[in-house]
Parts: structure tokens; sequence; C-alpha cells
């Protein structure tokens, strides 16, 4: 039996480093999914955006924003997936601001932990 050897496909140099233990519970998925958001508190500062996702996952959504309001901590109302079709049923829920990331160009990545449902009367928001 040969020696164990690294083959170049697999070699330190070609595999990425890792800069950390990976952090995250659920799985990325990558496909652009519309989001609704909004911040929970409105008198600090009223907005209210549409944008694709740049990668999403059972609890979370990452997305680029133009906005420079968003802050670390930061409670929002999220919909997600969101449409604005007629008859739309779109799920609102509270989550907070993870982490802003500095895409260049005066686009933010905007990380987004989904906390929990809101209900409001009944458990969807029709549109």
């Amino acid at each position: 039996m040969e020696p164990f050897q690294l083959s170049a496909v697999c070699s330190l140099s070609t595999m990425a480093r890792l800069t950390g233990p990976e952090r995250r519970r659920k799985s990325r998925l990558r496909l652009p999914q519309t989001v609704r958001v909004r911040p929970s508190d409105a008198h600090l500062h009223d907005f209210d955006e549409i944008l694709p996702t740049l990668n999403t996952s059972r609890d979370s959504v990452y997305f680029a924003s133009k906005n420079e309001f968003y802050k670390e901590g930061m409670r929002l109302f999220v919909t997600y997936p969101y449409s604005d079709e007629l008859g739309s049923i779109n799920r609102e829920s509270l989550g907070k601001v993870v982490r802003i990331d500095d895409l260049g160009h005066g686009r933010r990545g905007v990380a987004v932990e989904i906390l929990m449902p809101v209900y409001l009367g009944g458990k969807e928001t029709l549109k």
C-alpha cells in the first residue's frame, strides 16, 4: 500500500483558509428572493425597502442596500419572502441587524437574524 499523499486538488494552497469556526446553524440559499424591510421604530428612521436577497436561511436574510440608517442591533420588520401580487400572503417577522459589511460603491451588506413572527389579528398579512 502506498503512503498517503495530498493531491493538487486538495492541497493546503488550493483550499480556502478558514478564519474561524463556522457559526451558522442553518445552510445558506444563494437564490435571490425578494424581502421587504422597514424599521420597527419609525420614529428614529422611517424607510421601507423592497430588495433582492444575496443569501438566506431559515432564520436569517442577507441583502445589499445603499441605505445608511441600518445599525447593528437595530430591530426591523422583515417580510420574507415578499410579493406584491394581488392576493399574496406575506408573513412578517421581527428581526435584528447582526452584521453590516461594506460592499463598496456605497453599498452595504446587511445581515438580519429573524427573531419571531409578528401576528396582527390573523396568522398572515394579506396584501
